[in-house]
């Protein structure tokens, strides 16, 4: 749990420092493609350490090597640095594309083991269907969005991405308000 436990503080803080640098004027790129990087790789180790099967801990260390080459490759390929002004939308499309794998499997492992027979109290199933209802949703928003000029269609997208997210969120609050007494 330490993974997503941190993977929650990442997600928040990110979020709170673009929201400060808009309010200043100052470009926030920089910030969503660090995102990108550490929340990829802190939800492969997150499923790495969570899963029993050992295929699905073979394909998230696969994925993490893999997402890795691909930021990196995306990077340099398109002249773009972690650091840098532009937004790296191609390693976000890949990096949710690999984590629904990984998500699937991590299902897949659930539903056939003991554990589904009291669903409802494990906090993995809500954080596995709240990520793979948001990573799915949004896969081809992530594709479009930077080629799409900002109008009605982009709000339109921009507000469906808004509600996956409490969604999301939503599948993470009553997983922890559910197993609240397990996580104790």
């Amino acid at each position: 749990m330490k993974y997503f436990i941190l993977y929650l503080f990442f997600m928040f803080s990110i979020d709170i420092g673009a929201l400060i640098l808009l309010k200043f004027g100052v470009e926030n790129s920089s910030l969503y493609n660090l995102l990108s990087l550490v929340e990829f790789n802190l939800l492969f180790f997150f499923y790495r350490a969570v899963s029993k099967n050992t295929l699905t801990k073979k394909v998230s260390l696969i994925n993490i090597i893999l997402y890795n080459a691909i930021f990196v490759g995306t990077s340099i390929f398109l002249g773009k640095d972690v650091l840098s002004v532009t937004y790296n939308n191609l390693a976000p499309l890949f990096g949710a594309f690999q984590i629904s794998i990984v998500l699937i499997l991590f299902l897949r492992e659930f539903l056939i083991s003991e554990e589904i027979l009291s669903y409802k109290k494990n906090i993995l199933f809500w954080i596995t269907v709240g990520l793979f209802m948001y990573y799915l949703g949004t896969l081809p928003l992530t594709g479009i969005l930077s080629y799409m000029k900002k109008n009605d269609s982009f709000q339109f997208l921009y507000h469906i991405q808004k509600l996956l997210t409490i969604i999301m969120h939503s599948c993470f609050i009553t997983g922890f308000l559910w197993s609240w007494n397990r996580v104790k």
